[in-house]
């Protein structure tokens, strides 16, 4: 698919997050993240966001005709930066059929020591067709990943970054939604982090999402059954 076909397959529709950690979810290996995104596909998404190139290569077998957004989290010490990183791990998550490959876009510094939103340039430059995903946390950021040509904007990691935490108490970062569609009109925007709700997903939509990925509040039942449980305390 080109960017247009998979614009118009996932515009107004809903991405959902298959992955996990041991800590936080028993479904880790392929088979069992595939099974949650069959659960997924019956529910009716328009795709999935995978982590490790085993996830992605398993589900988009699975599911070739669902848009896949590829991620690789390679953590580094003393380094914030670990969403799809360099060019390695964007050269294997392209050659296993990720229709958009998603990387920090963040003003941090990378494990090799540059700017993580330049490596949207770097992809731009070497695959010009590749739809890629930035995931920010701020304004800032947004404006440089779009100067960087940036197909998609996401607002992944607003409240997990230095500069951001703030935003996290917050929720869903609405706000983050509104100055990115006001100050980019014709940019193509992800709203994904902290989406609970299917209220939240509509104002999501209302406040200038082209799409959402939603998680956690599917995919992981630790989480679900917390929140359940703490509210209960209450």
């Amino acid at each position: 698919m080109n960017k247009e076909e998979i614009f118009q397959q996932i515009r107004g529709k809903l991405i959902v997050s298959c992955q996990a950690n041991e800590e936080e979810n028993p479904f880790n290996p392929p088979e069992e993240m595939t099974r949650m995104a069959q659960a997924a596909a019956i529910g009716g998404c328009a795709g999935f966001r995978a982590n490790r190139p085993e996830n992605v290569q398993m589900i988009k077998e699975a599911f070739p005709d669902k848009v896949m957004i590829g991620i690789w989290k390679v953590e580094t010490e003393g380094c914030d930066v670990y969403i799809t990183p360099t060019m390695k791990e964007v050269e294997v998550l392209r050659e296993i059929g990720s229709d958009i490959i998603a990387v920090d876009g963040t003003d941090r510094l990378n494990c090799n020591g540059r700017k993580a939103y330049e490596l949207i340039r770097e992809i731009k430059e070497k695959y010009p067709d590749q739809v890629v995903m930035a995931d920010i946390a701020t304004i800032n950021d947004a404006r440089l990943c779009v100067q960087a040509g940036a197909d998609i904007i996401s607002t992944t990691l607003s409240g997990y970054t230095e500069d951001s935490l703030d935003r996290y108490a917050l929720g869903a970062d609405f706000e983050l939604i509104e100055q990115i569609r006001k100050e980019f009109p014709e940019v193509f925007i992800n709203a994904e982090g902290r989406i609970w709700t299917r209220e939240e997903a509509k104002k999501a939509y209302e406040c200038g999402a082209d799409v959402i990925v939603v998680g956690t509040a599917i995919t992981n039942p630790m989480s679900i059954t917390k929140r359940f449980v703490d509210y209960i305390k209450k």
